[in-house]
């Protein structure tokens, strides 16, 4: 890990209370990618994942807010709506 001093357990905490009070669960299975899956509210059935986020380019406080500023514009993004073509 990246940041000096920052357990997994911290940098889950962090990530996942800077999203409160929408539902966030961070997860990092292979010791070096996180998994992140942020919801709307208390749901995470709307929300979207971010998946492979390599913790050595978490540097600083100031990667971390990079990452949360992203996750939230990508879920936030409006979708467009499909139309068919004739």
């Amino acid at each position: 890990m990246s940041l000096i001093g920052v357990s997994m357990l911290e940098m889950r905490q962090m990530i996942e209370q800077a999203c409160l009070p929408d539902r966030c669960e961070v997860s990092c299975a292979d010791g070096a990618h996180l998994t992140i899956r942020l919801g709307q509210g208390k749901s995470l059935e709307e929300g979207v994942t971010l998946s492979g986020v390599d913790l050595q380019g978490l540097n600083s406080c100031r990667d971390v807010v990079n990452l949360l500023t992203q996750l939230h514009a990508l879920r936030d993004k409006p979708t467009t709506p499909l139309r068919a073509i004739a």
